[in-house]
C-alpha cells in the first residue's frame, strides 16, 4: 500500500495547513481587549495575528465550526509531523496531540454534516479520511 504522508493541498476551506492560521506583523489584540495577554504576545512574537472575539461572533455557527474544522486539520498534520509548527518552524510528531484533533474533528463533523451541500461536505469527509489513514501509517512507524 503505497504511504499517504502529503497532506492534502487544499483543506476544506481551500486552506493548506499552513495558512490556516494568519499571519501578520502584529496582533490585533490590544491590551484591554479580551484574547490579549500571554497568547497574544505569544502570537505576536511569532508574526501571527491573533483573531479578536468580536470578528468570530458574527459568523454563522456553521461557517465558524467549518473554519474549527481546517484548525483541527492543521494541528493534526502537524501532530503527525507532516507540517512544521507554525510558531516555531520546526516539524515535531505528537500522535496524541493529533490524535485528539482528529477524534475532535470526526465529531465536530459528525454534527455538521447533515448541515452542508454535497461538494463540502465531500471535502470534508476526504480530509477527515485522510488525515486517519495518515495517522495509521504515522502510528506504525
Amino acid at each position: 500500500m503505497p504511504e499517504h504522508t502529503t497532506p492534502p493541498q487544499g483543506e476544506p476551506s481551500g486552506e493548506t495547513p499552513e495558512q490556516a492560521a494568519p499571519q501578520t506583523e502584529s496582533a490585533s489584540a490590544s491590551p484591554g481587549e479580551p484574547g490579549a495577554g500571554a497568547a497574544s504576545e505569544t502570537a505576536e512574537g511569532a508574526g501571527i495575528q491573533a483573531l479578536p472575539l468580536g470578528a468570530l461572533a458574527g459568523l454563522p455557527a456553521a461557517d465558524l465550526l467549518s473554519t474549527w474544522l481546517s484548525l483541527l486539520a492543521a494541528k493534526a498534520w502537524q501532530g503527525m509531523g507532516l507540517v512544521p509548527n507554525p510558531l516555531t518552524g520546526k516539524t515535531e510528531k505528537n500522535l496524541d496531540d493529533a490524535r485528539l484533533a482528529i477524534d475532535a474533528y470526526a465529531a465536530v463533523f459528525e454534527v455538521l454534516c447533515a448541515r452542508l451541500e454535497e461538494q463540502p461536505r465531500r471535502e470534508m469527509e476526504n480530509v477527515l479520511t485522510m488525515l486517519r489513514v495518515n495517522f495509521v501509517e504515522k502510528s506504525a512507524g
